[in-house]
């Protein structure tokens, strides 16, 4: 063996120690370049292919369709709402409350909700990978928010943008190129857009669809079932099958119908569907008349697509959450809804931050400049509620976080949290129920453990005159 062929084996065999590295004759090679800055991997052709497929997806697969709503479902809910943290509580009151009114109409369209804008920024990152939200003030000086979908940023055709979005120096976003449907396009100041993804890499400079990965499993699984289905038809329209060793059959044989021409042969589809049941048949002795059964669709392919649906759930929120739990108890079921909290609450957390706390500083800090709200100490500084975390045993779960609330564990903010409530709002409340409750008691000189009781139940139904 001389020199160039010592070369050659070492470049198609390798010689390193790292075993994933050495390539192979058996193996297939894998796809794509050498390591790169991933805004030079999804490029702008690739993450357009992306996006179109998956909202092709989104419109014509239940499973896929399913998979991004109880995304949202479960990490929006109602609405995420934030909690002002002030040193000062009546201007957290008003701040809030400031804050809810404005949220009923947050879009610059007046068609959507400050909630219902989170939900769509929610299923746009499933579906397209990620969102823009441009804070604007419209005509009547109010603050709004403009969300604009992953199509409208782009390149124009020039080199100044890496699919539309301009750096500076260091990769700092600069401008995102807004192109309108005339072909022109106007370049929006990176400090009034929110741009909402969820990123995979520090290099990354537009975002991917969720499920990019099973894109393609999705589609096969539509085509596949598509000619299965198409399969099983004709295997119904197919309800008997003759057998025989004659090469034809002639105008005098056994399916002659009365009244057939020689337009209409007796073998027809057609023909041979107008011998109803009960009627006799008579057959040579070489034919024979056996009942079609279909196989199709067989248990393998069935379990073939589940896998294909399991491959593409991977990543998300586990495929026995979204689709089929059936196959799990128990443990299981527990772990199963343990992941999934896991991804809803990761979700919320890049909503939070990409989103709806920089709306919280928009909205607020606009109020504060322009009188509507005083300035006060650390106004900046934000709690959310969440909705309500999924759980598998309600009852078991409730009891255990009211023994911890009563041991100190837990704060009663933590608990209300957890609930998706809001602690001011929800204590307001029971204060107002409590002094209603002590005006009553007075009012018609009965104790108050005839009206209410922390621990439930009546010790006594003597009344008595209050102290």
């Amino acid at each position: 063996m001389n020199i160039l062929q010592r070369i050659a084996v070492r470049l198609l065999f390798g010689t390193g120690p790292y075993e994933a590295a050495n390539a192979s004759s058996r193996r297939g090679s894998i796809p794509g370049a050498a390591p790169q800055d991933a805004k030079f991997d999804l490029t702008a052709s690739v993450r357009s292919e992306l996006v179109r497929r998956s909202r092709y997806l989104v419109k014509n697969s239940g499973f896929f369709r399913e998979l991004v709503g109880n995304m949202a479902l479960y990490a929006v809910g109602d609405g995420i709402r934030p909690q002002a943290l002030s040193p000062d509580p009546e201007w957290n009151r008003a701040a809030e409350e400031h804050f809810q009114r404005w949220a009923r109409s947050a879009d610059i369209t007046g068609r959507f909700s400050f909630s219902e804008c989170q939900h769509l920024a929610c299923r746009a990152l499933d579906t397209d990978g990620e969102v823009f939200v441009h804070r604007v003030l419209d005509d009547r000086d109010l603050p709004k928010l403009q969300l604009i979908e992953a199509h409208r940023i782009g390149d124009d055709g020039e080199d100044e943008t890496i699919d539309g979005v301009k750096l500076d120096p260091v990769g700092r976003p600069v401008a995102y190129r807004l192109l309108d449907d005339e072909g022109g396009f106007d370049d929006l100041e990176a400090a009034f857009v929110l741009h909402v993804f969820e990123p995979d890499s520090p290099s990354q400079v537009r975002g991917a669809p969720t499920l990019q990965h099973s894109i393609n499993h999705l589609l096969d699984e539509m085509e596949l079932l598509a000619l299965e289905k198409h399969a099983v038809k004709d295997n119904a329209d197919v309800s008997r099958v003759l057998k025989t060793n004659r090469t034809d059959t002639d105008d005098t044989g056994d399916f002659q119908i009365p009244g057939a021409t020689a337009a209409t042969e007796p073998s027809d589809p057609v023909t041979l569907q107008r011998i109803i049941g009960g009627k006799m048949v008579r057959l040579n002795p070489e034919e024979d008349l056996e009942s079609f059964q279909s196989n199709r669709p067989s248990p393998t392919f069935t379990g073939f697509l589940e896998h294909l649906r399991r491959d593409s759930a991977l990543g998300m929120i586990p495929f026995e959450f979204a689709a089929d739990s059936s196959k799990v108890g128990g443990a299981g079921v527990r772990l199963v809804v343990a992941k999934a909290d896991r991804r809803f609450s990761r979700r919320q957390t890049v909503l939070i931050e990409r989103m709806i706390r920089p709306t919280w500083l928009f909205v607020i800090g606009h109020a504060i400049r322009t009188g509507k709200l005083p300035p006060v100490e650390d106004w900046t500084r934000v709690t959310f509620t969440t909705p309500r975390r999924i759980t598998v045993d309600a009852g078991r779960e409730a009891q255990q976080n009211r023994a911890d609330v009563e041991m100190g564990l837990k704060t009663l903010a933590e608990h209300f949290a957890e609930l998706g409530m809001d602690f001011s709002e929800e204590m307001e409340i029971r204060a107002q129920n409590a002094k209603a409750l002590l005006a009553l008691a007075e009012k018609y000189e009965v104790p108050l453990e005839l009206l209410y009781r922390p621990s439930g139940g009546l010790t006594s139904l003597t009344p008595q005159p209050p102290a």
